[in-house]
């Protein structure tokens, strides 16, 4: 059985850290592979969850032991340069961002300031590469809030929450439940950690 050795707090803060915001899909499965190993999984049941060959995840060990932080990511291979220069690929996020439904017209409108045509798949992959996830847009009733009342009944809540933790009250929370008649919320595509937000309309509803 081989397992990577025991990881000094650096090397250690070093993995998490890429497996949880490292732009590279491949980094963050050989930091987590890394990781899992030290935790004393072995090869056949990394291999098993990142569905690789065993030889792939022995190479990560092997790698690792041999060049620690450089192993975690892909060296530069040559290959055909990219379609998009650096200020094209911004202007390509950016445009995404701003038609975040619809990469048709985006499309479009990079054909009409680069004169280059993309396609959706690369579009696609490079809104991956951004950490732009494709995801339901969520509606939202920020923009009908009183920040009056909301703040006065933020207050109330608090002094609610107070009172039960002193034992003096037993707090319950409860909403009523039923059916919505809204349409249904599209997918667009969004940076992670981050939502889209639709103002929330009333097309009815029956309470239950």
């Amino acid at each position: 059985m081989r397992y990577v050795h025991p990881l000094t707090d650096e090397h250690r803060n070093l993995l998490e850290k890429t497996m949880k915001n490292d732009a590279s899909p491949r980094a963050r499965a050989r930091a987590h592979s890394l990781l899992l190993s030290v935790q004393g999984l072995t090869i056949n049941a990394i291999a098993k969850i990142y569905h690789v060959d065993r030889d792939t995840v022995s190479t990560w060990l092997t790698q690792w032991a041999q060049q620690g932080e450089g192993s975690l990511h892909d060296q530069p291979r040559s290959g055909r340069p990219p379609t998009l220069t650096p200020e094209e690929q911004e202007l390509a996020i950016a445009s995404i961002k701003e038609e975040p439904r619809s990469l048709k017209q985006v499309v479009d409108r990079l054909a009409q300031k680069t004169a280059k045509r993309l396609s959706i798949s690369a579009l696609k992959r490079l809104a991956k590469r951004a950490r732009l996830r494709w995801k339901r847009v969520r509606k939202s009733l920020k923009c009908l809030r009183d920040p009056e009342a909301f703040a006065q009944c933020q207050r109330e809540l608090e002094a609610l929450q107070h009172q039960e933790d002193a034992g003096k009250i037993d707090l319950y929370y409860f909403d009523e439940s039923g059916f919505a008649l809204d349409p249904s919320i599209p997918y667009a595509w969004q940076a992670s950690g981050e939502v889209i937000e639709l103002p929330a309309m009333r097309y009815g509803r029956i309470n239950v």
